[in-house]
């Protein structure tokens, strides 16, 4: 991330703001959207630690997906996660992972 430029406590900072925003307001879809967002930003820089941890964290988002394009994107995203952390994981938690995904 450095390499690129990125600012990444700005952008985290961001997304965390539009989080407690909606979360404030009671706005779900605006939530869920926003956990998307940061899903896709871990698995597109192989954070598989911290996206599993928003995956777990975030629960059911679909319920609240405004599409049916959003909710396959993060079907997939979940499933890749899960998949990429079981290859790091050992025992019956690599077992577990997968079969979530």
């Amino acid at each position: 991330k450095k390499l690129r430029g990125i600012d990444v406590e700005a952008c985290d900072k961001m997304l965390d703001s539009m989080l407690t925003t909606a979360a404030s307001n009671d706005d779900f879809s605006l939530s869920s959207l926003v956990n998307v967002m940061k899903l896709e930003v871990f698995v597109f820089y192989q954070e598989w630690k911290d996206a599993i941890d928003l995956v777990r964290k975030a629960g059911n988002v679909r319920l609240f997906l405004p599409s049916f394009f959003v909710s396959v994107r993060y079907t997939f995203l979940e499933a890749l996660t899960y998949l990429k952390a079981a290859e790091s994981a050992s025992g019956w938690k690599k077992r577990q992972m997968k079969k979530c995904a």
